[in-house]
């Protein structure tokens, strides 16, 4: 008997192979005549007038669009200095609060770098002559090389540019070319330039700190520049040394004329600006002693900062047994940090160093200000004051029996609160009695805001999450949390309470804005001890006693 296998479903496998490649064969054909259809001359379904019309609207669009785009950058570049950054002067990311905008000192040569060194030196050799022959190395004669080529490379600028506004020094002595720059003869010159900054402008004169402190270089006309020891013993094996300047050689001090001054940037990058500096020359330094060296220069808006290196720039020079000179560029001062590690100064002061080398606290000379309504201050004798640093510089000046202290009852006042002196009213009853939920509400808010900023510490990512689910939840004590973080934000010694210290940072910032926000917090501490506890933060702002038991061993963590 004859049998025909079948499929499952009834049909013979040999009709569904036909089936098969007859679909193949459809697809094929169908997807040919989509790339090109003969009857009606179609490619991918649209003929030659519908491409075309299709071409010209994206290429006339994106004509308009890249036309925007360059309009748009046009306008922007527009508005932007070609020769200088937009922010500049006290308006420039080098100002800050305590400092005023003052240019740091620059030096050449510049040591070079050594992998193999865990300090860079500048290793300089002179001549000597032992036994009728020169004393210097190969690796001695390829550092002065590589100094003398440093400081032409640099000097470049100054012997092959031509223009009205050249910068010359006339008697430059040793410190040239042909000499080696003085390196070879164990009498090397450094070059002291003054950094850029565009539009600055330095004033001849003295800041008040410099006046009382600096009596060296007062009867120079322009802006003086010295170098001298860290300390007396660095002074004494000095020895000699001569300053070149644009106004002549002087063995006191070297000088730099303002007319040089301001820097206004570059238009295009074929611009030279020649620096001015002064040629600073050691004759005979002490040998086998490291030597501790600051270049300084002064002037009326010329703010001096040893640990940031405004108005002075240092180095460690030690001449050694083999007749090598070495250099350690701007190498931190351990001796400036340990006399002031030990030497507290309270705020808008500064530790600097007087005439015997001790540490001494002084008042800040000049407070940023910040044009903000929103960081002035207002102290509880209600006096305004732009900032905080304005209030306590006149804090230190009246400590410091300055004159320029006008308010002598900044001795005892303090800051009352962020904003103008103002009426805030008076907290009534009812006020104070709907606070706590109006605070707890608002810390809810808060926390979810930090949260989606993330600016939140990773260990509250529990109580944020538990909290937004609350939220989302419609619970009734959805805020919970947020008032749980924010007693442990408060308490910054994690010592289970708030005291005042740590309520007034938090009350100064709130008090314009909720004038309830002190009787709220005075009410809360039931035992007048002057700081809040757990419980009593928690019962003020109704959490439960197990909110509280949670509080007081997830804060101290």
């Amino acid at each position: 008997m004859h049998s025909e296998t079948k499929s499952k479903h009834g049909r013979s496998i040999g009709e569904w192979c036909q089936d098969f490649w007859l679909n193949i064969d459809k697809s094929i054909r169908t997807l040919s005549k989509f790339i090109y259809n003969p009857e009606h001359h179609e490619i991918f379904g649209r003929h030659g007038k519908r491409w075309s019309k299709l071409a010209a609207f994206y290429f006339f669009f994106y004509i308009t669009l890249a036309g925007f785009f360059c309009l748009y950058l046009s306008i922007y570049m527009s508005s932007l200095p070609l020769n200088q950054p937009r922010y500049i002067g006290k308006y420039s990311c080098l100002t800050s609060r305590a400092h005023r905008l003052s240019p740091g000192l620059g030096f050449r040569p510049q040591p070079r770098f050594d992998p193999n060194d865990a300090q860079t030196f500048i290793s300089l050799s002179y001549t000597s002559k032992r036994h009728g022959k020169r004393s210097i190395t190969n690796k001695d004669d390829d550092d002065i090389e590589i100094y003398t080529k440093n400081l032409d490379d640099f000097l470049n600028i100054y012997y092959n540019t031509s223009n009205s506004n050249n910068f010359i020094i006339n008697n430059v002595g040793d410190c040239n070319s042909n000499n080696q720059y003085g390196f070879r003869d164990g009498k090397p010159c450094f070059l002291i330039k003054i950094n850029k900054i565009v539009g600055f402008i330095p004033e001849i004169g003295r800041t008040d700190l410099d006046d009382k402190n600096e009596e060296a270089c007062t009867n120079i006309s322009n802006i003086p520049v010295q170098c001298r020891g860290e300390n007396p013993f660095d002074d004494d094996m000095l020895g000699n040394i001569l300053y070149y300047s644009e106004s002549g050689l002087s063995d006191v001090c070297g000088s730099i004329d303002v007319k040089h001054f301001p820097y206004n940037g570059k238009v295009n990058r074929n611009d030279i600006y020649q620096a001015p500096y002064v040629w600073v020359q050691f004759l005979n330094i002490t040998a086998h002693v490291l030597i501790s060296i600051e270049c300084r220069i002064f002037g009326a808006n010329i703010f001096y900062d040893k640990i940031a290196q405004r108005g002075s720039t240092e180095s460690e020079i030690k001449d050694v047994e083999n007749d090598v000179l070495k250099v350690d560029e701007e190498k931190p001062i351990n001796d400036f940090e340990d006399r002031c590690a030990s030497t507290k100064c309270r705020d808008a002061e500064l530790c600097v160093l007087n005439k015997d080398g001790d540490a001494e606290c002084a008042c800040i000379t000049q407070c940023e200000d910040p044009k903000d309504e929103r960081l002035m201050v207002c102290t509880k004798a209600n006096n305004t004051y732009t900032s905080d640093c304005e209030f306590y510089q006149m804090q230190c000046w009246c400590r410091k029996n300055d004159e320029k202290c006008t308010r002598k009852e900044a001795l005892t006042d303090s800051i009352d609160y962020f904003g103008r002196c103002q009426n805030l009213g008076i907290c009534t009853e009812f006020e104070l009695e709907v606070f706590p939920k109006r605070m707890s509400s608002w810390l809810g808010e808060i926390l979810d805001a930090l949260f989606v900023r993330k600016d939140l510490d990773n260990k509250y990512a529990v109580l944020v999450d538990e909290a937004r689910k609350m939220k989302l939840s419609n619970t009734e004590k959805w805020w919970r949390n947020a008032v749980l973080w924010e007693f442990c934000e408060l308490d910054q010694t994690h010592d289970n309470s708030v005291n005042n210290e740590e309520l007034a940072r938090f009350v100064r910032s709130l008090k314009v804005l909720e004038h309830c926000i002190q009787p709220f917090l005075d009410h809360c501490d039931t035992d007048n001890d002057n700081k809040i506890s757990p419980d009593e933060w928690g019962t003020c702002l109704g959490l439960e006693k197990d909110d509280t038991a949670f509080l007081k061993t997830f804060c101290s963590h």
